[in-house]
């Protein structure tokens, strides 16, 4: 069984982050329940370390697609509440890609 220790400052703080993100919307599903255990234990086991891979996949794809239609709909609309949305998508893809590069 693999097992990856988190212990990196900088993935430390990413998966703190969205484990967060999990804690202000209140979300107890698997994958918040998972992000609360890294954030906690600082530890991924087997199956964890897949399920944070499926998780993190999933919603770079969603983020990408989102950005994208973002930046469109800026070209139209120019608005600054539209820029901060944009440059926090492009924070949580990068933290994403990140985390992401770590576990593979």
């Amino acid at each position: 069984m693999s097992k990856r220790l988190i212990k990196g400052d900088r993935i430390k703080a990413i998966v703190h982050n969205i484990a967060e993100d999990f804690r202000f919307s209140g979300e107890m599903g698997d994958y918040p329940l998972l992000f609360y255990k890294a954030d906690t234990e600082g530890l991924l086991r087997g199956q964890e370390i897949d399920q944070m891979i499926e998780y993190l996949t999933t919603g770079l794809k969603e983020l990408q697609d989102n950005i994208q239609w973002r930046r469109e709909f800026m070209a139209e609309n120019q608005g600054i509440d539209e820029i901060r949305m944009l440059e926090s998508l492009s924070t949580i893809e990068k933290e994403y890609i990140e985390l992401l590069e770590f576990l593979r």
